[in-house]
């Protein structure tokens, strides 16, 4: 018995031993997260009009068209609360920061906190990017939380898959129309229903961050423009009237309140099927069109 229990002993060790050398090869893997951070930090002076956001603006709005010294740090199901988190940690970098693109979504206002949407995109900001949301103490301060992307991003580096999925001023990579899937159109009514929220939400908690984010540029000189990126018909056909109106009517409050400039490609005609990845991401066609049209109406 004793035996078998040196042994259970031993063999939890080196498993434990194994996963803490993992831990310490995954931190050294570069990814879009800790890219995007390091390049603030050395680079920061030389970014006048700043990118936040989610997905849409990550895959949505490309810097090296927009011009003006621009640089994307949106990145995937990012809230507002981090894209707050992140002006402030990164502003000390950026002393020539005279502009900040921010956009406001369908699910912008009911979207649950980010640690309850996906606990390893915090695992993301606080290692990757040393964001100072949560206790270096505390478990969003450890690769291993997230086992999935830990153990995928340990697969990925054996096969020397590149991870760092972002251009070199943030832009996402990977929704060129070649690589769309043949029946995207499919998709659109469940990814309507999937960023339907039937509750409320968080529409005070939201709305208090958005003026807190444009009270603190408005201190810093720094002009705030909102923006809402298109969607496909397919989408807005399947997606709830209520939900869209409570957006429309909570952004147009914060404009008037605060006399910030809102562009709202929601609805546009002008984009068409080539220009969608899939029912509400722009593929690079579009997002090369949507940048195009909101350089011209800055």
């Amino acid at each position: 018995m004793r035996l078998f229990l040196k042994k259970i002993l031993w063999f939890s060790l080196l498993v434990t031993g194994l996963l803490l050398i993992g831990e310490f090869i995954v931190r050294s893997i570069e990814t879009s997260y800790i890219y995007k951070a390091e390049w603030l930090r050395k680079n920061g002076d030389k970014v006048n009009t700043l990118v936040l956001g989610s997905s849409h603006t990550y895959y949505g709005v490309n810097p090296s068209i927009l011009g003006d010294s621009a640089f994307n740090l949106a990145n995937i199901s990012q809230t507002p609360e981090y894209d707050f988190a992140m002006l402030k940690e990164f502003h000390p970098y950026m002393k020539n920061l005279k502009r900040v693109i921010l956009p406001v979504s369908y699910f912008t206002f009911r979207d649950p906190v980010l640690e309850e949407m996906d606990r390893g995109l915090c695992v993301q900001y606080k290692v990757g990017m040393k964001l100072p949301l949560h206790s270096d103490y505390s478990l969003y301060n450890l690769c291993l939380t997230d086992f999935k992307s830990y153990s995928g991003r340990l697969r990925n580096l054996v096969a020397s898959q590149e991870l760092n999925r972002c251009d070199s001023l943030g832009f996402g990579l990977g929704f060129d129309l070649s690589h769309r899937d043949a029946n995207w159109k499919m998709g659109a009514k469940e990814r309507a229903k999937d960023l339907t929220q039937d509750s409320p939400g968080r529409a005070s908690v939201v709305e208090k961050v958005l003026e807190e984010l444009t009270d603190y540029c408005r201190k810093h000189n720094i002009e705030v423009i909102f923006i809402t990126t298109p969607v496909w018909s397919g989408f807005r056909e399947a997606m709830n009237d209520g939900q869209y109106r409570e957006m429309r009517a909570e952004i147009n409050e914060i404009k008037m309140e605060r006399g910030i400039r809102y562009f709202d490609f929601f609805s546009s005609e002008d984009f068409t099927d080539e220009d969608f990845h899939d029912s509400d991401h722009l593929s690079d066609i579009g997002a090369e069109k949507l940048t195009r049209m909101l350089r011209d109406s800055l």
